[in-house]
This record gives structure tokens, C-alpha cells and sequence, in this order.
């Protein structure tokens, strides 16, 4: 896939965002995605070898204007499939033509108020909330950042998905072990808590205290005299070791040396050097809060990052027992097996891949009718049993009433845009239908492919002339059986019975709605290895029994209209009553989300 990637900020490649940038990068590289990106000039270097959109590193205020407002209209957009903005959390764009997805790392300056200036607290908590929403799909790194988002942000929950970060296993070195405890962090006050760590290693026993260095990699942020003043007059400066910005490539080292690692920040969005450390065989210990009390349940020794005893006593229990130093040691290596940089780039592509719109708490496909087949094949491949549904506004309308049928349309495998109105509700609600992705169309494509299909469904007679009609198109799919939906030549035992018999790959079922959703899902497990697809009146057009609209009015998109001219009195209160009503519906939605 083409994917464009915004690579800024890149903080000259020296903080967590940075790494996080570098490792998707190569990640998606290693996939073999064609990737742009994005950058300003402390990033040109690192990312030469792609074709890059280069921008002039500009003060920070500058630089968020510019990201915001001039940017994203130097883009070429037709150029890429979608994209993805690797720091949303400090740099958006005003538009996104394209499917957009916004990585965002953390919430902090909610949790460390003195974090930045006013300047930045205004902007971020007044002007990114209303350029992230706009993205049309939003990644948190964490449980921790998605919660965040919704209280702070007020981003609705079914648009964030949760991927997290991987981190890059450190090669053993073997190396002299050293009585040292480590804590990998930028130098900053209050946020990364050095102050309160150095509080507590005072507290720790004298021959503890004597015994170890408290070792502090990290290059200098805001605050970071008052922590090394601190330093200075503290009793056991001896024991503390600054030692500046550490180059990746001997972290390795620091690791293989170390007794332990110690995680005492405040509020972290992520935590890489815990996982790191974790892979490397170290006993840790870390907050209880944030992303790290995720990270660290049930591998670390948790402790409130407030509390100067509490962090002191989590280290003296490590360092005094060398049992649990091992239990630590084989749990963490256990959990920070479960992540990496390959498995947060596939989540990223498998968003897109399988991009969804949520109108009236109904989350639906809304790429293309291609992509929408490729499911489709995927699930026959799969052999086992799967439940797709098409929704339009009339069934959109009956799931806001109907909490059963919404239900089970949120638990389908897919659900499938069908008509002009789910796509007016996805755009009212700041979400894009790329395509008219419905049963009607698809019906000669599935029988191009080689697939055992059933129909099931209609009025009596009407099941079997679609099956004589479906036989004459010029496709490789075979055409195994058909039943009416009212069950008057086949008992349901029958079809069943008639469905395992045949090895039939996609099931056709044309119920209407919610009654074909209802039968589907009750009874999916009956219809081992079979794709079940509820599929409305298609049946009938396939029959002849009800014409299509000619063709000029299905590009425009108003088929509805020819529906009604052939059906008025039965359509009357589904499109001339339920179309407003179903706009209204979207539109208060739109409202509350808003409040």
C-alpha cells in the first residue's frame, strides 16, 4: 500500500516519540509498504532513503501553525491510500482528503499540569481535541490514553482503537553485573518523578544504600536543575550517576548491567524502557498509574509514584530477595513477549484495511467493493462459520429502535454500507463511505468467483427462478440450491441438512430486515463453514420479479426514487417518512456527541 506517514515532530531523534517514529517506519518498510514521509530537518538524515516531503524545523509555534494550516495543502493526497500521523498528540492537519489515522501517545498535561506554558496547554487542550476528531480513525498507544481520550478529549469510543507500541529487543551482552538500579528517562520535573526517586533511595537501608548506584541515563529537560541540585546536597550523591543521553546502541550494556530498573514516572503514555528492560532479564518495578500499571500487571513490582516510602519499599524488596528477583525476571521476559514494532504496524494497516463508519451506534465497512469481496473470500477461505449484513437508512433506522438487531449487527464479521444514506449519516458524523458497497452489485461478482452458493429466502417460487437466472450468468460459482423463506417445500431441518450436504461456501439469505439477521444469528452454528449473508430483496431483483433502476440513476445515487415509483405503497413510510426521520436521528446524535 502507499502510505503517506507524518514524521513530525522528530525531537532531533532523542525522545520516546522518536523511537516510536523510527521502529513503525522501519516496521511498514520491512512489510513492503511504499511509504513518504513527511519531515522536518532532524529527520531528513535519519529517513533519506524515502521519498520525503521536507519541511524547515521552525519554532515550536511556527511549526504547529504550519503543520496545521499550510501543510496539508502542499499534499498531493491522490497520491497515497491513506495516512497515518505518527505524533497527533503535537502536530494535525486542518483537512484530511484521505483516510487518516491519528496515533496519539498521551494525555499527560492533564495528569502533569505544569507540564508545559500556557501556549502549549491552549493548544493542546483547545485546538488538537478539534483536528483529531477529524481524522477519520484515532490510535491510542495504550487502555490508558483511549480512556484519556474519551474524558478529556470527548472523542466517541467506537472511533479509538487501542494499538500498542512494540519495542526493539536488546542483543545479550555479556558484561561484568554491576550493583546498580537503572532508570532510563529524559531529565525532567515533575513529570518523570527523579525528584521522589532519589527521595526514596535515601530511605533505603544504610548497606543498601552503600551497596548500590542509582543510575539515571537521560538528557536534560525542563526542571532538570531542580533535580540536579537535589542531587548535589543530598547525602548519597556518590550513589547517583547522570549520565547524559544514551545512544540506543548501548543501552545493551546498561541493561546486562544492572541489578534492577525502576520506573517511577508520573504519567506515561508508554513505557518502551520497561519492556525493554523486561526482555533483558531485569526484575522490575514501576508506577501503578498509566499506561505502566498495564504494562507492569502481574511481571513488576507496582508502586504509587506519589509515595516516597512506597517506591523505597518496592526496591528493597527486590533487592533483598533473590527469589523474587527471578520470578520478576521470568514474568517480565514473559510479557514483553506479547509486543513488537511488527505487530503495531499491522494493527496500524489493518485499521485501514478494515476502516469502519459508525452512524447511530452502528459500526459498518466503509472502503471499497473490492476490499469488501477480498473479506468475503477471506472468511470463505477460513471454513468457518461467518454472518455478514448490508444496512442502509431504513435499517439503520430500525436498529435505533430495535436494541436486539443492533446487537447482533455489532457482532457480524462485516456489515457493508448499502445506499446513499449510511453514507450521508458517515459524512454528517465526520466519517467517509468511499463506495456504494451493495448486495445488488455484488451478487454478479460473487458468482465470477468459484464459490458454492445457496439462496434462501422470498416468496414461494421466487427463490427457484432466481436459482434458474443465477445459473445463466457467465461465472465459475456453482449454484448449488435455493428454499423460500417461507419454508412451504423445505423444512428448516431440510436446508440445513441440504447445506451440509452440498459443502456450500456463502448462504444467501433474503428474510428482510431484522428477521434475516435474527435467523442468522440464531442459528450460525448450524452452518459450519458457510458464509451467511443477509441479503434483503436481492433475490427478487435477481428473479426479475422487481426491476432495477436503470443505470444513469443508480450513479447518481437515487435508486430509492425508482424503488418507490415500482413499490409506493409499500415503501411510502420507508423512504418518504424514515429518510428525514433518519437524517434528524443522525443529526441529534451529531448534537450530543458534541455536548
Amino acid at each position: 500500500m502507499k502510505i503517506l506517514l507524518s514524521a513530525i515532530p522528530f525531537d532531533n531523534g532523542k525522545s520516546g516519540i522518536s523511537v516510536y517514529i523510527r521502529e513503525v517506519v522501519k516496521a511498514l518498510e520491512s512489510a513492503g509498504h511504499d511509504l513518504t514521509l513527511i519531515v522536518e530537518d532532524d529527520g531528513a538524515k535519519e529517513f533519506e532513503r524515502f521519498e520525503l516531503i521536507r519541511i524547515k524545523k521552525r519554532r515550536a509555534l511556527f511549526s504547529m501553525l504550519y503543520s496545521l494550516f499550510i501543510l496539508p495543502f502542499r499534499i498531493n493526497w491522490k497520491k497515497f491510500d491513506f495516512c497515518i500521523m505518527l505524533a497527533a498528540n503535537r502536530r494535525v492537519f486542518c483537512r484530511y482528503p484521505i483516510f487518516t489515522i491519528a496515533v496519539v501517545h498521551d494525555l499527560s498535561q492533564y495528569h502533569v499540569p505544569v507540564k508545559y506554558d500556557r501556549f502549549r496547554m491552549f493548544y493542546i487542550k483547545h485546538v488538537l481535541p478539534h483536528y483529531v476528531r477529524k481524522a477519520q480513525s484515532i490510535v491510542a498507544i495504550s487502555k490508558s490514553t483511549r480512556n484519556d481520550l474519551i474524558k478529556y478529549w470527548h472523542i466517541p469510543e467506537e472511533k479509538i482503537t487501542v494499538v500498542y507500541n512494540g519495542f526493539t529487543p536488546q542483543k545479550h551482552v555479556e558484561t561484568e553485573k554491576l550493583k546498580q538500579i537503572l532508570y532510563i528517562s529524559r531529565i525532567e520535573h515533575p513529570g518523570k518523578n527523579h525528584l521522589n526517586l532519589l527521595k526514596a533511595f535515601e530511605l533505603l537501608p544504610e548497606d543498601v544504600r552503600k551497596e548500590y548506584t542509582l543510575v539515571m541515563p537521560g538528557a536534560s529537560w525542563n526542571g532538570a536543575e531542580q533535580v540536579f541540585e537535589y542531587a548535589e546536597k543530598s547525602p548519597c550523591r556518590e550513589q547517583f550517576k547522570f549520565t547524559g543521553f544514551v545512544d540506543f546502541a548501548k543501552l545493551p550494556e546498561l541493561y546486562s548491567q544492572s541489578t534492577m530498573y525502576i520506573f517511577p514516572s508520573h504519567f506515561e503514555g508508554f513505557g518502551l524502557s520497561l519492556l525493554e528492560a523486561m526482555h533483558a532479564g531485569l526484575p522490575c518495578a514501576c508506577s501503578n498509574n498509566s499506561s505502566l500499571g498495564e504494562l507492569g500487571e502481574g511481571a513488576a513490582e507496582l508502586f504509587d509514584p506519589a509515595s516516597v516510602q512506597d517506591i523505597s519499599n518496592a526496591m528493597k524488596k527486590i533487592l533483598s530477595d533473590a527469589d523474587y528477583r527471578q520470578q520478576l525476571s521470568e514474568k517480565g521476559r514473559v510479557k514483553a513477549g506479547n509486543f513488537s514494532w511488527q505487530n503495531t504496524a499491522n494493527g496500524l494497516c489493518n485499521i485501514y484495511r478494515n476502516r469502519k463508519a459508525v452512524v447511530l451506534g452502528v459500526p459498518f465497512f466503509s472502503g471499497t467493493m473490492n476490499e469488501a469481496l477480498a473479506k468475503i473470500d477471506t472468511f470463505v477461505q477460513s471454513k468457518s462459520a461467518h454472518h455478514i449484513a448490508f444496512i442502509n437508512a431504513h435499517c439503520l433506522n430500525v436498529a435505533y429502535k430495535d436494541e436486539k438487531y443492533r446487537q447482533i449487527l455489532k457482532e457480524c464479521s462485516a456489515v457493508f454500507a448499502d445506499g446513499i444514506g449510511a453514507k450521508i449519516g458517515a459524512k454528517m458524523l465526520g466519517c467517509k463511505v468511499e463506495e456504494n458497497v451493495n448486495g445488488t452489485d455484488m451478487f454478479p461478482l460473487l458468482a465470477e468467483k468459484p464459490y458454492r452458493i445457496y439462496l434462501f429466502g422470498g416468496a414461494p417460487g421466487v427463490a427457484e427462478k432466481a436459482l434458474e437466472n443465477a445459473g445463466k450468468l457467465n461465472g465459475k460459482a456453482d449454484f448449488v440450491g435455493c428454499a423460500d423463506g417461507f419454508f412451504q417445500a423445505k423444512s428448516e431441518e431440510e436446508i440445513f441438512a441440504e447445506l451440509a450436504g452440498s459443502k456450500v461456501d456463502i448462504l444467501l439469505v433474503a428474510l428482510g430486515v431484522p428477521k434475516q439477521e435474527e435467523w442468522i444469528h440464531r442459528n450460525l452454528d448450524k452452518l459450519p463453514g458457510c458464509v451467511a449473508i443477509g441479503v434483503g430483496g436481492l433475490l427478487d431483483f435477481v428473479s426479475g420479479r422487481i426491476p432495477r433502476a436503470p443505470m444513469w440513476m443508480r450513479k447518481l445515487n437515487i435508486e430509492w426514487c425508482f424503488r418507490l415509483y415500482c413499490e409506493p405503497v409499500r415503501l411510502f413510510k420507508r423512504y418518504i417518512i424514515g429518510n428525514p426521520l433518519f437524517i434528524a436521528r443522525v443529526f441529534q446524535s451529531k448534537l450530543w456527541r458534541k455536548k
